[in-house]
């Protein structure tokens, strides 16, 4: 029982924690930027995140096809309707944004490389969202690196957006 009880305790102060960050004033950062672009096509917000990536002289590492995946995986979790239309992750990485997440704290290695998901819904057609998981903040000596790591990543989601 009291194995059940901490599990519990544990699990739900996990769940806490991932609603977001506590600023000063006790209200909550979200933990994801999202931009959505309205009346717009898939493949045209995804070829303007990857220009817009590659035009800042960043390689991308990978694009990952996240409905495809799940569109296949789902009917086996009785899941019959997808969620997604269109998704893809583009995985990149700023050199020297990375050293400097590293410079300030080796565990900051866990931050690359970075992810930028575009997606489309069944629900919203037309509608893409461009979107990215803010980093964590680990060390007060972390705190310029990630704030570099988090603009780099919103410049790019406002010019994908705004192409």
């Amino acid at each position: 029982m009291k194995k059940v009880f901490v599990n519990w305790v544990v699990s739900l102060a996990l769940l806490a924690g991932l609603n977001g960050l506590a600023l000063a004033g006790g209200e909550e950062e979200p933990l994801i930027y999202t931009k959505i672009v309205k009346d717009a096509a898939f493949e045209d917000i995804l070829d303007a995140v990857k220009e817009t990536i590659t035009g800042k002289g960043i390689n991308i590492a990978h694009t990952l096809p996240s409905s495809g995946m799940l569109g296949s995986t789902g009917p086996t979790f009785g899941i019959t309707e997808p969620v997604l239309k269109n998704g893809e992750m583009v995985e990149f990485c700023s050199a020297k944004v990375s050293h400097q997440l590293i410079q300030a704290n080796i565990q900051n290695i866990v931050l690359c490389p970075f992810n930028i998901a575009v997606y489309e819904l069944n629900a919203t057609p037309g509608q893409i969202y461009i979107t990215f998981r803010k980093p964590y903040v680990l060390d007060k000596a972390s705190i310029e690196a990630t704030n570099a790591m988090q603009a780099l990543m919103t410049e790019i989601v406002e010019e994908a957006a705004d192409w």
